[in-house]
């Protein structure tokens, strides 16, 4: 009889330590002591691969040559009874970019060139919101677009000091746009300043113009022209308000232009990122025809993609305003 219960305790006393183990931290054996492991951060345990990346154009030489200096007097402009003939400031405006790299900006469309738009880049886009990216280098002008599987690129020859590119710097340069916008108009200096840590030369020009279409409107054109020593137009602002005369009364629309040449002569000229791309979405570039010329005429291309098949190509065609 006391066998038995001795046994029943005994038991009862080694159920009852399995079940509280660690609860008071009395009669414990002792445990080892743990290092605890460093755990890898989560950017060792990336291995970064890098991705492979295809270059549709060469990149720009370096330009070693030093520009000529600015003139310690302001180059002179052609007047006539006190005022300045607009298409004489914009002959002078090229005349003078020729011989300096520089870069510019016409509302949406941005240039950056070297001396003799040898090389240059373009960006802006065309009267059907298509997107223009062109860049010259070397002999060549690329002309990227989009494509199905990628990018592409449009290759065609490029002499800046052959007729046929004449378009091109005429474009590039802003004299295209600022013949068509101050050309026609007289201006007259009414005083110099500091722009853009620059001295320059202002002129001005405000009139009433009658409209020769249509009746009941007229417009009317206030412009402002920044020139510097150079005989650089750096600046133009013109506010066209075209006045309408309606059944509804007087109806007023005005549109602002504006036009900057933010450096000259100091300006390098770089391949855009965007025509390198990864691999797998580059397209070989398309050659135009043997009769094609600069300025993009008797071409007939065809886009050959990655997986050989060809296709035509319609590229948008250059304007004055966008190559």
């Amino acid at each position: 009889m006391h066998r038995r219960t001795v046994v029943v305790a005994l038991l009862v006393v080694l159920a009852g330590c399995n079940a509280f183990a660690g609860g008071d931290g009395t009669d414990r054996p002792e445990t080892a002591t743990l290092t605890p492991v460093e755990v890898p951060t989560a950017e060792s345990l990336r291995t970064a691969t890098p991705t492979p990346t295809e270059c549709l154009a060469p990149r720009v030489a370096a330009d070693d040559r030093t520009p000529a200096p600015t003139p310690a007097t302001p180059v002179p402009l052609a007047t006539t009874n006190g005022t300045v003939a607009g298409d004489d400031i914009v002959a002078g405006h090229g005349a003078a970019l020729d011989d300096y790299s520089f870069s510019l900006r016409m509302d949406g469309t941005r240039v950056r060139a070297m001396p003799g738009v040898t090389a240059f880049t373009y960006e802006g886009v065309t009267l059907g919101f298509q997107s223009v990216r062109v860049f010259a280098v070397a002999g060549t002008i690329y002309r990227l677009r989009q494509v199905e599987d990628g990018v592409a690129v449009d290759r065609q020859p490029y002499d800046p000091d052959s007729p046929g590119s004449a378009r091109y710097r005429d474009a590039l340069t802003g004299e295209s746009w600022l013949d068509e916008r101050i050309g026609d108009y007289n201006y007259t200096q009414i005083g110099t300043r500091t722009w853009n840590g620059t001295e320059v030369r202002v002129f001005q020009e405000a009139r009433d113009i009658e409209i020769l279409v249509g009746s009941g409107e007229a417009l009317s054109v206030e412009s402002t022209v920044f020139v510097d020593r150079r005989g650089v137009v750096r600046r133009v602002r013109q506010v066209r308000t075209l006045q309408r005369d309606t059944i509804d009364g007087i109806v007023n629309t005005t549109e602002v232009e504006t036009f900057a040449v933010g450096e000259v002569g100091t300006v390098t000229v770089d391949r855009p990122d965007a025509f390198c791309v990864p691999g797998s979405e580059a397209v070989t570039v398309t050659t135009p025809g043997p009769t094609a010329t600069a300025d993009g005429t008797d071409r007939s291309p065809t886009a050959t993609a990655a997986n050989g098949t060809t296709a035509p190509v319609d590229p948008a065609t250059p304007s004055a305003t966008a190559p």
